[in-house]
């Protein structure tokens, strides 16, 4: 038995590990929409950007990031542990790798952003807990988060009655909203949209660990 749990926690940790390089993958690669004068590219995708130029490269990081989280939440879910959890931890990776991106302009390897200090990541999601909802101009997207909102109220009303039943099905309605979120990214125009589309749902995330 002892053996089973020092097992399953070394899983968690690969799972975990891996959901910040995939976060941190997927979070550069938004930037190669626009081209960079330098790029740093992952061995594995260097011939898709030889033929298709920094969109390709663009987009092949985002599908590597996205295939690493979800790897990570199949390793995560083999351990027998809650996926919202694991939801929680991916928001969280995102979070702190948008956050950096975004408000310090640093385009770091996932390795170099997981060593900046704690203040500049503590001031990053600071930033990102304070910001206003932004206007994407995309139905599909606002309603999306208007979906949020909803889901938001019946969570609290779950805590507020302690009604473990209905908390369990809010934590599964939250997964599944995170699951449709993801791809309404490619829906945005512009990168910076992206950007913006990815830390707001980072502080969604954030809202919801509050209600407890």
């Amino acid at each position: 038995m002892e053996n089973n749990n020092t097992a399953n926690i070394g899983e968690k940790i690969k799972a975990v590990a891996i959901t910040f390089i995939g976060a941190g993958i997927f979070s550069q690669g938004t930037f190669y929409f626009q081209e960079q004068y330098s790029y740093r590219i992952p061995r594995i995708l260097y011939p898709i950007y030889e033929l298709f130029g920094n969109t390709g490269l663009a987009i092949s990081m985002l599908t590597l990031g996205l295939a690493l989280v979800f790897w990570a939440y199949t390793k995560w879910k083999n351990t027998g542990s809650k996926a919202g959890i694991f939801a929680l931890v991916a928001i969280a990776a995102f979070a702190i790798f948008f956050s950096i991106l975004f408000f310090t302009g640093k385009k770091a390897t996932p390795e170099e952003l997981m060593q900046s200090s704690e203040e500049t990541r503590a001031k990053g999601i600071e930033k990102m807990a304070a910001m206003e909802k932004p206007n994407f101009d995309n139905v599909e997207v606002e309603q999306q988060l208007a979906a949020f909102e909803t889901l938001l109220q019946q969570r609290k009303n779950a805590f507020n009655e302690k009604d473990q039943q209905a908390i369990k099905a809010s934590d599964q309605a939250y997964i599944n909203w995170t699951e449709q979120s993801a791809p309404l990214i490619q829906k945005l125009k512009t990168p910076e949209e992206k950007q913006q589309f990815a830390l707001y749902l980072g502080k969604l995330g954030m809202k919801w660990q509050e209600i407890k």
